[in-house]
């Protein structure tokens, strides 16, 4: 009876093997397949485009080219044309000969489907051939449950967005995973002049919390004098993470009040707020902040008293000078972390301060 049940166990693993070779083996010359595609579209459309993007062609030979293709080949080819080659001029042209294109409107149609690849399809098209017609569908892209599929209708915030996208996408901010969310990010900075005012109006202390944070970290990201000016107006918010947020964000902000801020939040009542003070208040490189960073060095807190001494390590002269008076302080907790960190290279202080 043992000997059958291992015999059985190793015929099923050797069904499984072969199982697995052959799905690589599928893999693989799907994968070649792919690439041959590839290489005689770009064969195939090279001189015509070429000759349209020097003004010497018509567009809709380049049209007629991509039609003939297969459509998710006709996609890659046409994505690569008008983000990477073709000037507005030449994407306003080229968005006009394809709306009309079959092919165009079936995988348009593809943002309803049942199937998220298709959705996908849908989403990198319309950031080529998307208009002010198409903003519905772009929020319903962008809201859509798959977050491979809210990237790609991100990339069209630069192209498609108004306002009411722009707010949109500002409140959904905090409902994206991290990976969407950056993205998002970095749209929304490259939309700046419709991001910028409506940013502004949610930076409030009446602001739900959770979004507060999302928007502190949008305007960090985009590093706006006139947004970290507001940012900073919210360093004694009531939530301690609020609160630690700005601290973070204001490492960006080089200003007088940016440092008068971070000197109060050196003092906060929540140590996580204190520790980011002190780093922020080392990447801003002011020496005045060193008396305030040298009195953090006894924070009952190791993190806190960590930060200070790094950033006083930043802080030139001065700060060592303050760091080397640390480490003969009769509270013996200071003198260790300032013999600690004065032991440390100028590129290990850089390292640890931006960790």
């Amino acid at each position: 009876m043992i000997m059958i049940v291992a015999l059985a166990i190793m015929a099923l693993v050797q069904i499984a093997f072969l199982i697995g070779m052959l799905s690589l083996r599928i893999a693989e010359r799907r994968a070649a397949r792919q690439r041959d595609e590839r290489t005689r579209a770009d064969r195939a459309v090279a001189e015509p485009v070429q000759r349209w993007l020097l003004g010497d062609g018509r567009v809709r030979d380049v049209t007629a080219l991509l039609a003939a293709l297969p459509p998710d080949v006709a996609l890659e080819q046409l994505v690569a044309l008008a983000t990477t080659r073709a000037q507005a001029s030449q994407r306003a042209e080229l968005r006009d000969a394809l709306r009309g294109e079959p092919w165009v409107r079936d995988m348009l149609g593809g943002a309803g489907s049942r199937v998220w690849s298709r959705r996908r399809h849908a989403a990198r098209l319309l950031t080529v051939v998307g208009t002010d017609r198409d903003r519905v569908l772009l929020q319903q892209l962008l809201d859509d449950a798959h977050p491979a599929v809210q990237g790609a209708a991100a990339a069209c915030l630069p192209t498609m967005a108004d306002g009411g996208v722009i707010a949109y996408v500002l409140d959904g901010l905090p409902e994206r995973s991290m990976i969407v969310r950056l993205h998002q990010f970095e749209m929304l900075e490259a939309t700046l002049r419709l991001t910028l005012p409506s940013l502004l109006e949610r930076l409030t202390a009446e602001a739900p919390p959770r979004r507060l944070k999302t928007w502190i970290s949008l305007a960090e990201t985009i590093g706006s004098p006139e947004l970290l000016e507001r940012v900073a107006t919210l360093h004694n918010h009531p939530d301690a993470l609020i609160r630690l947020s700005v601290a973070r964000a204001l490492r960006r902000y080089a200003h007088p009040d940016a440092e008068e801020v971070l000197l109060i939040s050196l003092r906060d009542p929540d140590w996580r707020v204190r520790a980011v003070a002190a780093r922020s208040l080392g990447a801003l490189g002011g020496a005045s902040a060193v008396p305030r960073l040298a009195a953090g060095m006894r924070d009952v807190r190791w993190r806190v008293r960590f930060r200070c001494a790094l950033a006083l390590a930043q802080l030139g002269s001065e700060g060592r000078a303050a760091l080397a008076e640390s480490r003969v302080d009769t509270d013996r907790f200071a003198a260790e972390m300032a013999t600690m960190v004065s032991a440390l290279s100028a590129d290990s202080v850089a390292e640890l301060a931006e960790a």
